[in-house]
Formats: structure tokens, C-alpha cells, sequence
């Protein structure tokens, strides 16, 4: 009983990291896409959505939704991954590469924690009902 409300402030410290890096992620996208151009057109929120609308399409998931949801969204955080390493490689790009890296890789490791601590907890709500 003791370990419950340990692993449930786990839990919320998961969700949190979750959430901040998830927003880090859209807002570095933002910043990508304002500096992209000289000025400001129609093409800078086209930028931002091309490469925020896969994040996008999981809001409601990591607002709280299922674990197989959530699989599939720590699976498209990888794809993050992989382009921030490919943008690394390019000299003038690498800051942001490294903080897409470094957003990416928090963020799929804190899914797969949460994923791991939601479901330890789980058998023991129900043992305990």
C-alpha cells in the first residue's frame, strides 16, 4: 500500500516531462519555421504544420489516453528522432538539431517509463478494490 502513492507521483512527474516535451517540441518547430524565411508569408505556418501535424494528431493522447495509443505515439517520437540527427549533420542547423534530439529522446523515455509505472500500477488498483 505504501508504494501507491509513490508510484502515482511517478506517474504525474512522467506526465509532466511528457507534456513539457511535447510543447518543447512544437514550440522549437514554431521557432524552425518563423526563422525558415526572411519574413514572415503563408508559407511559415504551412512549415510549422508539415512538420507538427504528426505531434498534433496525438494531443488527445498525451492529454491522457490509452497505452496502445500511446505506443503508437513513443513510435512516431522516434521518427523526431531520427530527422533532429539527420538535421545535427548540418552545421547550420546544429543547435536545432540537438535540441530535437535531445526533446525527442527525453520524451520517448519518459513514455516508456510511464507506460512501465502505468502498468505496474494497474494490478495493484484492482487487487486492492
Amino acid at each position: 500500500m505504501s508504494e501507491q502513492p509513490a508510484t502515482n507521483a511517478r506517474l504525474l512527474l512522467a506526465h509532466r516531462i511528457i507534456l513539457g516535451c511535447y510543447y518543447g517540441l512544437l514550440a522549437l518547430f514554431l521557432f524552425i519555421s518563423l526563422t525558415a524565411l526572411d519574413r514572415f508569408s503563408v508559407a511559415t505556418p504551412v512549415i510549422w504544420l508539415l512538420q507538427s501535424l504528426p505531434l498534433l494528431i496525438f494531443i488527445g493522447v498525451v492529454h491522457g489516453g490509452k497505452a496502445s495509443q500511446l505506443i503508437w505515439f513513443s513510435l512516431v517520437v522516434l521518427l523526431y528522432f531520427m530527422h533532429g540527427v539527420l538535421v545535427a549533420f548540418d552545421s547550420a542547423r546544429l543547435i536545432n538539431g540537438l535540441v530535437e534530439v535531445g526533446l525527442s529522446a527525453i520524451l520517448f523515455c519518459t513514455v516508456m517509463l510511464y507506460l512501465k509505472l502505468a502498468r505496474t500500477k494497474a494490478p495493484d488498483t484492482t487487487t486492492s478494490s
